[in-house]
């Protein structure tokens, strides 16, 4: 009986296709890794997206930056620190790192770094005697410092916030002058600013104000809480500087 005859034929692939396939593989995995190590922030995809028309996914576009989600974004962008805002940045931190060194290790002051400038936070407790806005004698050394470092640095602005804890003015005498915490958290702030402008400080830099118990940083249920709560923040922040072009 004759051998049936099979249908079709069979094809050998060609040696040089599983090259091809291991270096189409290999440069997947090259661009994957590309990928995933460049990270584009919201901010970034959105400006990205505002200059199309239509949307994509959930993110809308448009052909410029009319009124709506994009209204703010040139204000913002014109915010962003400089170059020059930035090395300023360094080196505060730098500076009030060493200067302070002191104060931060007795818990008298406690320096964190914004994304403006820094806040040097003072213990009122050891600034003020209680319900009392006069600065201590023995901690003028410490606000000679904070004059010192902004004297030293140019475009800044200073803003300078009295804290209180939640306890309420009762004293018959102190109340008489600080009728709530209100008064008695701006007062403090305000001497401050008095104290830095006599160590040199250009007045024109500060503003003043209290924020009483009302941002609180700790509790105000516990004797320790209570403590973090009672200070004064002075703010030091770094403006941008607009020149005009030159006239033609």
């Amino acid at each position: 009986m004759a051998k049936k005859k099979e249908l079709g034929y069979k094809r050998e692939m060609p040696l040089w296709i599983f090259t091809f396939a291991d270096m189409n593989n290999l440069l997947l995995a090259l661009f994957v890794v590309l990928m995933s190590a460049a990270v584009i922030e919201g901010l970034e995809a959105r400006m990205i997206l505002s200059s199309f028309s239509g949307n994509i996914g959930f993110l809308s576009g448009g052909k410029s930056l009319s009124q709506g989600q994009f209204s703010e974004l040139g204000a913002y962008l014109e915010s962003l620190p400089s170059r020059e805002t930035g090395v300023g940045l360094s080196r505060i931190q730098q500076e009030a790192r060493e200067l302070f060194k002191p104060e931060i290790k007795s818990r008298k002051v406690k320096i964190t770094f914004t994304e403006e400038g820094i806040k040097i936070t003072l213990v009122n407790d050891f600034f003020f005697e209680s319900g009392s806005a006069e600065v201590r004698k023995e901690i003028l050394p410490t606000l000679k410092k904070v004059a010192d470092l902004i004297t030293s640095l140019n475009n800044i602005k200073v803003d300078v916030i009295g804290h209180t804890d939640k306890t309420p003015v009762e004293n018959p005498l102190i109340k008489e002058k600080y009728p709530s915490n209100w008064e008695l958290s701006t007062a403090r702030a305000s001497a401050v600013v008095r104290t830095l402008i006599d160590f040199g400080a250009k007045p024109e830099l500060f503003t003043a104000s209290g924020r009483a118990e009302f941002e609180p940083q700790e509790s105000n249920e516990t004797p320790e809480g209570r403590a973090f709560n009672r200070r004064t923040d002075i703010y030091i922040k770094f403006v941008k500087v607009r020149t005009l072009p030159p006239v033609q």
